[in-house]
């Protein structure tokens, strides 16, 4: 029972002081997102357009995202750098950017 109390208050203490949980250091935050594709070849060629990142919808936490499908974007980061990178997308012509707080947890492709 000891044990149990010492443990629970040990937990409390990392949610109360913001000490980054294992699913923070996976790949959590706010993503720019510039495009959605179902080839990687194409996710690879927009991608490297932007100087962005490839990650598989497969490996999120989004739950609609679909299968099959690869995300070029930005991320994590703070949620007004992630308004940054979306404004530089739609600079360059990615008008369908958009922010979203989600998690990838597989490696950027």
């Amino acid at each position: 029972m000891t044990r149990m109390l010492a443990l629970a208050a040990a937990f409390a203490a990392l949610v109360t002081t913001g000490a980054p949980t294992p699913a923070h250091a996976s790949g959590c935050g706010w993503y720019a997102l510039g495009g959605a594709f179902q080839s990687r070849r194409a996710a690879y060629n927009q991608a490297g357009d932007l100087d962005a990142s490839v990650y598989d919808l497969d490996d999120s936490d989004s739950p609609n995202a679909g299968k099959g499908f690869y995300v070029v974007a930005l991320g994590p980061v703070r949620r007004s750098q992630a308004d940054q990178y979306r404004r530089e997308f739609r600079r360059n012509g990615v008008r369908s950017a958009y922010v979203k707080q989600m998690c990838f947890y597989g490696p950027r492709l």
